[in-house]
């Protein structure tokens, strides 16, 4: 059997405790070894009395201990000098009977908590709460401000390899002839001067591209990069439509959009990977679902900023915003299953609500009642 060596606490016995004191068994470890050993433990006023082995005893001061936390329905322990423990299933009776020793006042916060059921659907409820303001409003607040403190170099490095990878899978040289993208040129150039100037720490650089993929769309890149493709340029019917889209795509580079949904996919991805405490539950549904629907409101989130960048610009620029919602009704009119085609109420009701749910931008009536009523918000 071990003897405690080198305290002045580990002495033989001779006292013993008061009858009406209650022995406690347990187990004492050294502190050397993770084997147990059977002991009993009572209380001498001031004094622990600690029985193990063959008439081995220790007589800690109460204040040479220290009452741990219990957790659950787990046993105490007793920590005692020099890294020893004395550990009991009899938890209540241990408390008990060292009541006032210090680290017992601490102690029982923890089994309040874990014993009522009040206090533990608060807690879910308080945990639950800051979680989801974190995600919604935490995670765009800090990656909005992570995308301005990076050097631009690096955004224009990613909007290049984005666009050489568009091109290799999607993009085409455009089939437009020469003097129809000078027409368009010239009718942006005013503009990217006034941009350049109104914002020099970006680059606005306009490319056009066939493209049956993406159809009559535009995109901003990170770093500046603007495409039109040929399909949207023909569904114009004036060039103040394209300088329309041109000021909404403006909007993304100069709220480094591109850069933003980076950083914020990773941000949500590390959130979820440090709720569920696993980096292989990312690629489980129940977990990407939810990641999804959070990555798609940080898009439509930026969709309206960049809609309110484009009609204050217009309006500033003398450009009337009702030329953005001209487009966009004829966007509008060109999905597959619109209410040009016949169908009931309740079918146009079930199309309009689940592409706003599973959209990256928003409505496109809202968008459209936004531009056509300028003063509204």
């Amino acid at each position: 059997m071990p003897v405690l060596w080198g305290r002045s606490w580990a002495t033989p016995s001779i006292w013993a405790c008061p009858l009406s004191e209650q022995w406690i068994s347990g187990l004492l470890f050294d502190g050397q070894r993770s084997k147990g050993y059977p002991a009993r433990l009572c209380r001498q006023q001031q004094r622990l009395l600690i029985e193990y082995g063959e008439g081995e005893v220790l007589q800690p001061q109460l204040n040479e201990v220290r009452l741990g936390t219990r957790v659950g329905q787990a046993g105490y322990y007793l920590h005692l000098p020099q890294g020893a423990a004395f550990e009991s299933p009899q938890g209540d009776a241990l408390a008990a009977l060292l009541k006032g020793a210090r680290g017992e006042r601490g102690s029982g916060w923890l089994q309040r908590l874990e014993g009522s059921y009040r206090l533990i659907l608060v807690s879910v409820v308080v945990v639950l709460l800051s979680l989801t303001l974190g995600v919604l409003y935490g995670v765009p607040w800090l990656s909005r401000h992570i995308a301005h403190a990076l050097p631009t170099q690096l955004e224009q490095t990613m909007g290049n390899n984005a666009l050489s990878t568009l091109e290799r899978l999607w993009l085409e040289p455009t089939a437009l002839d020469a003097a129809r993208q000078q027409q368009v040129r010239s009718a942006f150039a005013p503009h990217l001067q006034r941009l350049a100037a109104q914002y020099p720490g970006h680059e606005f650089k306009v490319h056009f591209h066939a493209s049956e993929a993406l159809g009559a769309n535009a995109l901003a890149l990170p770093g500046g990069i603007i495409l039109f493709t040929d399909d949207l340029l023909k569904l114009a019917q004036d060039d103040d439509e394209l300088v329309a889209i041109l000021a909404h795509e403006a909007g993304h580079v100069v709220h480094r959009h591109g850069l933003r949904n980076v950083v914020q996919g990773s941000l949500a991805l590390w959130v979820i990977v440090a709720i569920t405490g696993d980096l292989s539950a990312a690629s489980d549904w129940l977990v990407t679902v939810p990641a999804l629907l959070v990555s798609l409101n940080y898009s439509r989130g930026m969709e309206r900023e960049a809609d309110d960048f484009a009609r204050d610009y217009l309006i500033d620029s003398s450009v009337a915003p009702a030329h953005f919602a001209h487009i966009l009704q004829r966007l509008e009119q060109q999905r597959p299953g619109d209410a040009s085609e016949q169908s009931s109420p309740t079918d146009n009701d079930r199309r309009l609500r689940i592409p706003d749910v599973l959209s990256s931008h928003p409505a496109t009536p809202e968008r459209i009642e936004r531009f056509l009523n300028p003063g509204s918000r």
